[in-house]
């Protein structure tokens, strides 16, 4: 064969041997690309954080009812008494048992009357009011905040659980916005987070 009839020959075979590789001017395909799925967990409710070295073990299901009553005093027009609250949960998971209560009770409050932890097992419950920024309620008469612009009730000096009031009227103390509530919660007032008393 002549030298020429040999190199086209192979020059033929060559560039059939290209198009079998890819090498032909056909589409180009792109990669995939890859999707990245970023799963964005809910925030944890805020809840109520103790003061340092309080312990309430076991914790309380959420508040189901917030009970104001006259502690002490007349509460006649005119003459002074003083009112008291607490809060009260349901007996969830025997918690009521477990809190010296009895498993047979279907509500309880935090803890028995002189348990070392029932006041922050209560602080939980109702956290810290909003006016004066103790632990206990916020507590207001005729919708209007206690010891403020109100002359029938005033802060107790010491201890936000109570208040001193001059009936009559109805008076309201508010747990704390963060406090968990039970779906079925018997609250009333702003928010349904208080509990109510008429004085006549």
């Amino acid at each position: 064969m002549p030298l020429r009839s040999t190199q086209a020959v192979a020059l033929v075979v060559f560039a059939v041997g290209l198009a079998g590789c890819g090498g032909g001017s056909g589409p180009i395909t792109q990669p995939t690309p890859v999707t990245t799925t970023t799963t964005t967990q809910p925030p944890k409710p805020t809840g109520i954080v103790l003061p340092a070295g309080m312990v309430c073990d076991p914790t309380p299901p959420p508040l189901f009812r917030y009970v104001v009553k006259v502690w002490s005093g007349s509460c006649k027009p005119g003459e002074g008494c003083l009112l008291d609250s607490h809060p009260v949960v349901q007996n969830v998971d025997d918690y009521c048992g477990r809190a010296g209560f009895g498993s047979s009770w279907k509500f309880c409050e935090t803890r028995l009357e002189g348990n070392p932890q029932r006041q922050a097992c209560d602080y939980l419950l109702v956290g810290q009011a909003k006016d004066t920024l103790r632990w206990g309620p916020t507590w207001y008469g005729e919708n209007r905040l206690c010891g403020t612009d109100l002359s029938n009730c005033s802060n107790h000096p010491s201890e936000q659980f109570k208040v001193h009031v001059k009936g009559p009227g109805e008076f309201m103390a508010c747990v704390d916005e963060k406090v968990p509530l039970s779906p079925e919660a018997e609250l009333g007032g702003p928010n349904g987070r208080c509990g109510i008393i008429n004085i006549e």
